[in-house]
């Protein structure tokens, strides 16, 4: 898992989730808060997939894996719309995962620490949901992202978290597989872990033999860029192939940056 930043711009946002559509939704939400029956519209959370997509690379944002090799990808709703039915149609609220990491493992599941963000009443959820471009139309971005924060999730949330800071990764030869662990044993890092093996099963048996195969050649080039002079021509190619795998757009960028930064002090 990394870090992703959401992009806020008319042409990255689609107009149902900014200005008077947002209000409609709201009020669509609210009516039938009201009414006990709640049938969401799945069109509406659509149209922000392929902005999600390009901020997530094509990855899915929790196990890093492309989902074009391992499973289509949906708008995954971080907060579950079952429980926070207010941000079902929030823009804010929304990542780019794979349908085994979403629908397999996570559904529902969404643990917090920390005082629920739950309204008090139904005026006040429908101020409780940002505009996207213009902060005078809703909750401030501010507002809103420490109400998120002030939750403390088990979860990490990637738009509004740096996850790196919560694991490392372990890498067992024998096995031929990569485990995602605790970084150190504080609280808020073993909860994290608990979370994402299992409500995202980022420990999976697929996942782990995957990660062993990226790994594998990432020792590779390490090995090959220890023993080549620093002058030599291959060793600038090894370098810039490393910094590509460490890149957002990379598969397991985060296991890769844990890897060559913090276990291997690789000067690139």
């Amino acid at each position: 898992m990394i870090r992703l930043t959401r992009v806020r711009s008319a042409q990255a946002v689609p107009t149902g989730f900014r200005g008077a559509k947002r209000i409609d939704r709201l009020e669509e939400l609210i009516a039938a808060f009201q009414l006990g029956q709640f049938e969401f519209n799945s069109n509406v959370w659509k149209a922000a997939k392929k902005q999600l997509k390009i901020e997530s690379s094509g990855k899915c944002a929790y196990c890093e894996a492309p989902t074009s090799a391992v499973a289509h990808g949906d708008v995954e709703h971080f907060r579950p719309k079952s429980v926070y039915w207010w941000l079902a149609y929030c823009y804010e609220n929304y990542t780019y995962a794979c349908q085994i990491c979403n629908q397999s493992f996570k559904g529902d599941n969404f643990p917090v620490e920390g005082p629920s963000m739950q309204p008090g009443d139904i005026a006040l959820a429908a101020m409780m949901t940002p505009d996207p471009l213009n902060e005078a139309e809703g909750m401030s971005y501010t507002d809103f992202e420490n109400a998120c924060l002030n939750e403390f999730t088990h979860l990490p949330d990637v738009y509004r978290e740096d996850p790196e800071v919560f694991f490392k990764w372990v890498a067992d030869a024998v096995k031929k597989e990569v485990r995602i662990e605790a970084r150190s044993p504080i609280p808020r890092n073993q909860r994290a872990l608990i979370a994402v093996e299992q409500f995202l099963g980022l420990n999976r048996a697929e996942l782990i033999g995957l990660r062993w195969t990226l790994y594998a050649d990432l020792e590779i080039f390490r090995d090959t860029l220890t023993a080549l002079p620093a002058g030599h021509p291959l060793a600038q190619e090894v370098r810039d192939r490393i910094r590509e795998m460490m890149d957002n757009s990379g598969e397991f960028a985060g296991m890769v940056r844990y890897f060559v930064r913090d276990e291997w002090n690789l000067v690139l």
